[in-house]
C-alpha cells in the first residue's frame, strides 16, 4: 500500500495497518479517509482513532520525561535550590537574584548522586562574550569519573565578562560576592565538601580565578587557564590566604609575555610565577615533568606543602589544540583534586 512517504514504516498491531504519526488535523482526516476507503466500519475507525491518540499522548509524555530528566530548572529561584533535596542527577539550571541581577547557574550532578554525601565542587568560569554552557560542556565529561559536582555560572549577560578587576569594566558587578554566597549555600545546605572546592576558568574566567585566589579563602585550588594576571589587582597581599595554584597556558598565548594598556598591565607567565612563589615562600627547586612532547609542568612546593605550578603547551596560542586542551584539563584536574583546603 504506497504509504511509506507519510509514515514511519511501523505497522499497527493486529490490524496490519500503517502506524501514522499525525501532526495536525488535516493528516488525521486524510488518514481516516484512507481507512474509510478500505471498507472499515465507523466502529473500527473510532477504535483506530483512539489508538492513534493514545500513542501520540504516550509519545508526548516520553518527550516531556526525557527533557525533565536532563535539565531541572528552579521555578522559585533562591539559594535553597543549591541543596541535595532540590538537585537531581544530570544537568540542573537555577537562577538567583543577587546584587540586583538575575544570575544563572548550571549545576551538573553525578549519576550516582547520594543526597546524604558532601561532594567536591568544581566551578568553571567562561571567557568574555560567552556564558556557562560551553565551559560546562567542556568539563562535564569528568563529573561521573571524578564523582564531583560541576558548576558553571553566567557573568552578567549585558556585559558577558567577569569583574576580574575593579573599575576595568563600565560597571563593577560583585562577582566575588556572588561566588561567596554560592559557596556558603553549598556548604550550609549540606551539598559541598568545604575542604574540596575548586575553581578554573578560561581567559576572562581565568583572570577572575586570580581575583578569587587573592580575595577569598574558599578554594583548595585555583587553576586559571589561557589568561593573564593583572599587576597589582591580582598580586597576593597580607589578606590573601595561601592556596594551591596552577596556571595553564600556551607559550604563544597573547598574555604569555605580558601586556600593557592604559587600563591594566598583565604579568608575564614567568613574572606571575615569581609573584606567587615569593608569597608562598617556595624556596626549593621546581619539579619538572613532561607530558608527551608538547606539554610540560613545572611545580614548586613550600615547607607547608602548598604547591604552585605552571602547565605550558608548546607552540599553542589562546585556544589550545583540542587534544592538548583535553590533556591539560586532565593534568589540571589531577592537580586540583589531590589537594584539600587546610
Amino acid at each position: 500500500m504506497g504509504w511509506r512517504s507519510v509514515t514511519n514504516d511501523a505497522i499497527m498491531p493486529k490490524t496490519g495497518l500503517p502506524l501514522l504519526q499525525s501532526r495536525n488535523s488535516r493528516t488525521v482526516e486524510t488518514t481516516e479517509m484512507c481507512w474509510t476507503g478500505m471498507g472499515l466500519s465507523l466502529y473500527e475507525i473510532a477504535g483506530l482513532r483512539m489508538n492513534m491518540r493514545c500513542m501520540m499522548l504516550v509519545g508526548l509524555c516520553a518527550l516531556v520525561h526525557s527533557v525533565l530528566s536532563v535539565s531541572v530548572i528552579a521555578q522559585n529561584p533562591d539559594w535553597n535550590a543549591l541543596s541535595p533535596r532540590k538537585l537531581h542527577s544530570g544537568l540542573n539550571e537555577i537562577q538567583v537574584k543577587y546584587d540586583g541581577e538575575l544570575r544563572r547557574l548550571v549545576v551538573v550532578v553525578p549519576k550516582t548522586f547520594d543526597k546524604a554525601k558532601n561532594y567536591p565542587i568544581l566551578f568553571c568560569f567562561h571567557g568574555a562574550g560567552g556564558n556557562a554552557d560551553k565551559q560546562v560542556a567542556r568539563w562535564r565529561r569528568h563529573v561521573d569519573s571524578r564523582n564531583l559536582i560541576l558548576i558553571g555560572v553566567d557573568a552578567v549577560q549585558s556585559l558577558k565578562k567577569w569583574n576580574f578587576k575593579e573599575d576595568f569594566h563600565v560597571v563593577n558587578h560583585d562577582d566575588v560576592g556572588l561566588i561567596r554566597e554560592a559557596i556558603k549555600a553549598l556548604i550550609s545546605n549540606g551539598l559541598a565538601d568545604a575542604k574540596a572546592i575548586y575553581a578554573t576558568g578560561h581567559s576572562s574566567g581565568g583572570l577572575f580565578c586570580y581575583r578569587l585566589a587573592k580575595e577569598s579563602a574558599l578554594f583548595a585550588t585555583v587553576c586559571p587557564m589561557s589568561c593573564g594576571m593583572a599587576k597589582g589587582a591580582h598580586d597576593p597581599d597580607e589578606n590573601t590566604t595561601p592556596v594551591h595554584l596552577m596556571q595553564v597556558i600556551g607559550d604563544r598565548d597573547k598574555s604569555y609575555l605580558g601586556t600593557t594598556n592604559p587600563k591594566v598591565t598583565m604579568h608575564s607567565a614567568e613574572q606571575r610565577m615569581a609573584v606567587w612563589r615569593a608569597f608562598n615562600e617556595c624556596k626549593s627547586q621546581p619539579v619538572m615533568k613532561a607530558h608527551g612532547t608538547e606539554i610540560k609542568v613545572r611545580t614548586y612546593t613550600n615547607s607547608d606543602g602548598i604547591e604552585l605550578a605552571i602547565c605550558e603547551a608548546k607552540d599553542q596560542g589562546h585556544h589550545l589544540r583540542l587534544d592538548l586542551r583535553d590533556a591539560a584539563d586532565i593534568i589540571a584536574l589531577d592537580f586540583m583534586l589531590k589537594h584539600r583546603k587546610k
